[in-house]
Protein backbone atom coordinates (compact mmCIF):
# COMPACT_ATOMS: atom_id res chain seq x y z
CA UNK A 1 0.00 0.00 0.00
CA UNK A 2 2.73 2.18 1.00
CA UNK A 3 4.47 1.53 -2.59
CA UNK A 4 1.09 2.31 -4.15
CA UNK A 5 0.60 5.81 -2.50
CA UNK A 6 4.47 6.80 -3.38
CA UNK A 7 3.89 5.86 -6.91
CA UNK A 8 0.63 7.74 -7.05
CA UNK A 9 2.20 10.95 -5.94
CA UNK A 10 5.38 10.81 -7.77
CA UNK A 11 3.42 10.26 -11.05
CA UNK A 12 0.75 12.96 -10.22
CA UNK A 13 3.53 15.39 -9.76
CA UNK A 14 5.43 14.19 -12.75
CA UNK A 15 2.57 14.63 -15.05
CA UNK A 16 1.81 18.12 -13.94
CA UNK A 17 5.26 19.20 -14.61
CA UNK A 18 4.72 17.81 -18.22
CA UNK A 19 1.53 19.01 -19.23
CA UNK A 20 1.09 22.45 -17.00
CA UNK A 21 4.72 23.49 -17.22
CA UNK A 22 3.53 27.29 -18.48
CA UNK A 23 0.94 29.43 -17.27
CA UNK A 24 -0.22 29.44 -21.07
CA UNK A 25 -1.79 26.17 -20.77
CA UNK A 26 -4.68 27.12 -18.45
CA UNK A 27 -5.44 30.13 -20.55
CA UNK A 28 -5.71 27.83 -23.45
CA UNK A 29 -7.80 25.27 -20.67
CA UNK A 30 -10.67 28.65 -20.28
CA UNK A 31 -10.77 29.73 -23.93
CA UNK A 32 -11.46 26.55 -25.94
CA UNK A 33 -14.48 25.46 -23.43
CA UNK A 34 -15.36 29.06 -23.17
CA UNK A 35 -15.92 29.36 -27.19
CA UNK A 36 -17.76 26.26 -27.21
CA UNK A 37 -19.94 27.08 -24.60
CA UNK A 38 -21.03 30.35 -26.05
CA UNK A 39 -21.15 28.39 -29.77
CA UNK A 40 -23.79 26.16 -28.31
CA UNK A 41 -25.46 28.91 -25.95
CA UNK A 42 -26.38 31.06 -29.22
CA UNK A 43 -27.88 28.00 -30.80
CA UNK A 44 -30.04 27.77 -28.25
CA UNK A 45 -31.11 30.91 -28.31
CA UNK A 46 -32.76 30.61 -32.00
CA UNK A 47 -35.15 28.36 -30.61
CA UNK A 48 -38.26 28.40 -28.34
CA UNK A 49 -36.64 25.95 -25.64
CA UNK A 50 -40.33 25.85 -23.47
CA UNK A 51 -41.98 23.60 -26.23
CA UNK A 52 -38.88 20.91 -25.53
CA UNK A 53 -39.70 17.82 -23.95
CA UNK A 54 -37.10 18.43 -21.14
CA UNK A 55 -39.08 20.08 -17.49
CA UNK A 56 -36.59 21.27 -16.57
CA UNK A 57 -35.26 23.34 -19.39
CA UNK A 58 -36.90 26.82 -19.71
CA UNK A 59 -35.51 29.90 -21.30
CA UNK A 60 -34.42 31.13 -17.59
CA UNK A 61 -32.24 28.80 -17.10
CA UNK A 62 -30.84 27.86 -20.71
CA UNK A 63 -27.20 29.42 -19.71
CA UNK A 64 -27.03 27.18 -16.69
CA UNK A 65 -28.31 24.16 -18.08
CA UNK A 66 -25.74 24.21 -21.13
CA UNK A 67 -22.68 25.42 -18.22
CA UNK A 68 -23.76 22.52 -16.50
CA UNK A 69 -23.62 19.92 -19.44
CA UNK A 70 -19.56 21.62 -20.29
CA UNK A 71 -18.42 21.45 -16.84
CA UNK A 72 -19.24 17.56 -17.02
CA UNK A 73 -17.77 17.57 -20.13
CA UNK A 74 -14.32 19.12 -19.02
CA UNK A 75 -14.06 16.17 -16.04
CA UNK A 76 -14.08 13.53 -18.76
CA UNK A 77 -11.85 14.87 -22.05
CA UNK A 78 -9.01 15.95 -20.09
CA UNK A 79 -9.09 12.15 -19.58
CA UNK A 80 -9.81 11.21 -22.49
CA UNK A 81 -6.97 14.04 -24.15
CA UNK A 82 -4.43 12.93 -21.17
CA UNK A 83 -4.52 9.18 -22.30
CA UNK A 84 -3.85 10.15 -25.14
CA UNK A 85 -0.76 12.02 -24.93
CA UNK A 86 0.22 9.22 -21.93
CA UNK A 87 0.23 7.03 -24.82
CA UNK A 88 3.38 8.46 -26.06
CA UNK A 89 5.28 7.56 -23.15
CA UNK A 90 5.02 3.80 -24.49
CA UNK A 91 6.56 5.72 -28.05
CA UNK A 92 9.56 6.92 -26.28
CA UNK A 93 10.16 4.46 -24.19
CA UNK A 94 9.58 5.85 -20.34
CA UNK A 95 6.64 3.50 -20.27
CA UNK A 96 9.36 0.24 -20.41
CA UNK A 97 11.60 1.57 -17.82
CA UNK A 98 8.30 2.41 -15.58
CA UNK A 99 7.69 -1.23 -15.75
CA UNK A 100 11.26 -2.28 -15.14
CA UNK A 101 10.97 -0.85 -11.30
CA UNK A 102 8.79 -2.22 -8.96
CA UNK A 103 6.58 0.62 -9.20
CA UNK A 104 2.66 -0.08 -8.94
CA UNK A 105 1.09 -0.01 -12.39
CA UNK A 106 -2.68 0.69 -11.30
CA UNK A 107 -0.72 3.43 -9.16
CA UNK A 108 0.91 5.14 -12.74
CA UNK A 109 -2.45 5.13 -14.52
CA UNK A 110 -4.70 6.58 -11.10
CA UNK A 111 -1.88 9.54 -10.75
CA UNK A 112 -1.95 10.31 -14.26
CA UNK A 113 -5.88 10.33 -13.98
CA UNK A 114 -5.86 12.42 -10.89
CA UNK A 115 -3.56 15.05 -12.32
CA UNK A 116 -5.23 15.94 -15.55
CA UNK A 117 -8.69 15.50 -13.89
CA UNK A 118 -8.31 18.42 -11.02
CA UNK A 119 -5.78 21.05 -13.37
CA UNK A 120 -8.05 20.70 -16.29
CA UNK A 121 -11.26 21.45 -14.82
CA UNK A 122 -10.05 24.46 -12.17
CA UNK A 123 -10.59 27.14 -14.56
CA UNK A 124 -14.18 25.93 -15.80
CA UNK A 125 -15.29 25.33 -12.45
CA UNK A 126 -14.64 28.95 -11.43
CA UNK A 127 -16.32 30.01 -14.78
CA UNK A 128 -18.88 27.78 -13.86
CA UNK A 129 -19.62 29.09 -10.63
CA UNK A 130 -19.29 32.61 -11.32
CA UNK A 131 -22.05 32.15 -13.93
CA UNK A 132 -24.13 30.02 -11.27
CA UNK A 133 -24.42 33.24 -9.15
CA UNK A 134 -25.15 35.06 -11.58
CA UNK A 135 -28.32 33.03 -12.21
CA UNK A 136 -28.58 32.05 -8.76
CA UNK A 137 -32.72 32.50 -8.76
CA UNK A 138 -33.18 29.39 -11.23
CA UNK A 139 -30.82 27.42 -8.55
CA UNK A 140 -32.60 24.74 -6.67
CA UNK A 141 -29.92 21.94 -5.25
CA UNK A 142 -29.52 20.77 -2.14
CA UNK A 143 -25.61 21.09 -0.32
CA UNK A 144 -25.77 17.12 0.58
CA UNK A 145 -27.30 15.66 -2.82
CA UNK A 146 -25.19 17.95 -4.69
CA UNK A 147 -22.38 17.11 -3.15
CA UNK A 148 -22.34 13.61 -3.37
CA UNK A 149 -23.39 13.68 -7.00
CA UNK A 150 -20.04 15.36 -7.56
CA UNK A 151 -17.57 12.96 -5.76
CA UNK A 152 -19.35 10.21 -7.70
CA UNK A 153 -18.89 12.38 -10.82
CA UNK A 154 -15.16 12.66 -9.76
CA UNK A 155 -14.43 9.03 -9.18
CA UNK A 156 -15.98 7.90 -12.04
CA UNK A 157 -14.23 10.07 -14.22
CA UNK A 158 -10.87 9.26 -13.01
CA UNK A 159 -11.54 5.19 -13.19
CA UNK A 160 -12.59 6.39 -17.11
CA UNK A 161 -9.50 7.58 -17.10
CA UNK A 162 -7.56 5.03 -15.63
CA UNK A 163 -9.55 2.65 -17.80
CA UNK A 164 -8.33 4.71 -21.11
CA UNK A 165 -4.65 5.22 -20.08
CA UNK A 166 -4.63 1.41 -19.75
CA UNK A 167 -5.98 1.00 -23.23
CA UNK A 168 -3.87 3.82 -24.74
CA UNK A 169 -1.25 2.17 -23.31
CA UNK A 170 -1.14 -1.14 -24.93
CA UNK A 171 -1.86 -0.98 -28.48
CA UNK A 172 0.28 1.14 -30.68
CA UNK A 173 -2.76 1.23 -33.30
CA UNK A 174 -4.94 3.10 -30.24
CA UNK A 175 -4.93 6.48 -31.81
CA UNK A 176 -8.00 6.30 -33.18
CA UNK A 177 -9.47 6.38 -29.70
CA UNK A 178 -9.14 9.35 -29.40
CA UNK A 179 -11.45 10.22 -32.21
CA UNK A 180 -14.17 8.14 -31.04
CA UNK A 181 -14.46 8.89 -27.69
CA UNK A 182 -13.41 13.10 -27.92
CA UNK A 183 -15.98 14.38 -30.17
CA UNK A 184 -19.17 11.55 -29.87
CA UNK A 185 -18.71 11.36 -26.38
CA UNK A 186 -19.81 15.11 -26.55
CA UNK A 187 -22.78 15.09 -28.93
CA UNK A 188 -24.21 11.93 -27.61
CA UNK A 189 -24.16 12.57 -23.72
CA UNK A 190 -26.42 15.27 -24.21
CA UNK A 191 -24.32 17.88 -23.28
CA UNK A 192 -25.23 19.77 -25.86
CA UNK A 193 -28.34 18.67 -26.94
CA UNK A 194 -30.46 16.86 -24.59
CA UNK A 195 -30.38 13.08 -24.93
CA UNK A 196 -34.97 12.85 -24.52
CA UNK A 197 -34.49 14.60 -27.78
CA UNK A 198 -32.75 11.64 -29.64
CA UNK A 199 -33.83 9.13 -31.69
CA UNK A 200 -33.42 5.81 -30.55
CA UNK A 201 -30.14 5.12 -32.56
CA UNK A 202 -28.70 8.19 -30.44
CA UNK A 203 -29.66 6.93 -27.11
CA UNK A 204 -28.50 3.57 -27.83
CA UNK A 205 -25.22 4.95 -28.30
CA UNK A 206 -25.27 7.55 -25.13
CA UNK A 207 -26.00 4.60 -22.87
CA UNK A 208 -22.29 3.71 -23.84
CA UNK A 209 -20.68 6.56 -21.91
CA UNK A 210 -20.49 7.45 -18.22
CA UNK A 211 -20.77 10.99 -18.94
CA UNK A 212 -24.35 10.65 -19.77
CA UNK A 213 -25.77 9.77 -16.87
CA UNK A 214 -23.34 12.81 -15.23
CA UNK A 215 -24.49 15.32 -17.10
CA UNK A 216 -28.70 14.11 -16.23
CA UNK A 217 -27.71 13.87 -12.53
CA UNK A 218 -26.01 16.99 -12.01
CA UNK A 219 -28.80 18.63 -14.32
CA UNK A 220 -31.66 17.14 -12.30
CA UNK A 221 -29.80 17.68 -8.78
CA UNK A 222 -29.11 21.24 -9.59
CA UNK A 223 -32.21 22.65 -11.56
CA UNK A 224 -34.62 20.55 -10.06
CA UNK A 225 -33.61 19.85 -6.41
CA UNK A 226 -33.59 16.51 -6.86
CA UNK A 227 -33.36 14.40 -3.40
CA UNK A 228 -31.11 11.20 -3.00
CA UNK A 229 -33.57 8.98 -3.12
CA UNK A 230 -34.73 10.97 -6.77
CA UNK A 231 -31.22 10.15 -7.99
CA UNK A 232 -31.41 6.37 -6.35
CA UNK A 233 -31.05 5.02 -10.03
CA UNK A 234 -28.55 7.50 -10.81
CA UNK A 235 -25.94 6.16 -8.15
CA UNK A 236 -26.77 2.56 -8.21
CA UNK A 237 -25.59 2.99 -12.09
CA UNK A 238 -22.87 4.88 -11.51
CA UNK A 239 -21.44 1.85 -8.72
CA UNK A 240 -22.13 -0.43 -11.50
CA UNK A 241 -20.03 1.74 -14.26
CA UNK A 242 -16.92 1.83 -11.68
CA UNK A 243 -16.77 -1.48 -11.31
CA UNK A 244 -17.07 -2.09 -14.45
CA UNK A 245 -14.55 0.11 -15.62
CA UNK A 246 -12.27 -0.76 -12.51
CA UNK A 247 -12.72 -4.07 -13.31
CA UNK A 248 -12.08 -3.76 -16.95
CA UNK A 249 -8.26 -1.62 -16.09
CA UNK A 250 -7.22 -4.32 -13.50
CA UNK A 251 -7.68 -6.94 -16.87
CA UNK A 252 -6.33 -4.86 -18.96
CA UNK A 253 -2.60 -4.58 -16.75
CA UNK A 254 -2.81 -8.27 -16.23
CA UNK A 255 -2.95 -8.61 -19.99
CA UNK A 256 -0.29 -6.17 -20.43
CA UNK A 257 1.84 -7.64 -18.19
CA UNK A 258 1.73 -11.32 -19.22
CA UNK A 259 2.21 -9.80 -23.04
CA UNK A 260 5.20 -7.73 -22.17
CA UNK A 261 6.67 -11.24 -20.69
CA UNK A 262 6.00 -13.16 -23.82
CA UNK A 263 7.58 -10.18 -26.64
CA UNK A 264 9.27 -8.50 -24.55
CA UNK A 265 8.04 -4.88 -25.29
CA UNK A 266 4.51 -3.09 -24.66
CA UNK A 267 2.88 -3.15 -28.08
CA UNK A 268 -0.15 -4.88 -29.07
CA UNK A 269 -0.71 -3.95 -32.54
Amino acid sequence: MKAFFKTLIAETKKQHKNYFHSKMIYISLFVWPFLSFMTTYYSFKAFDVSQSKVGYLTGENMIVYILLGYMCMSFFRSLVQSAWNFSFERISGTLELIYLSPASRQGILLGNAISSLFESVVIMCIFGAATIVCKHEVIRMKLLPCSIVFVIIAIMAILWGMFLNAIFLFSRDSGFLFTILEEPMEIFSGVKVPTALFPVWAKAISVIFPLTYAVEAVRKVILEGSTLYELKGFICTSIMIMLVLYSATVIVIRIVEKHSRVTGNLTLF
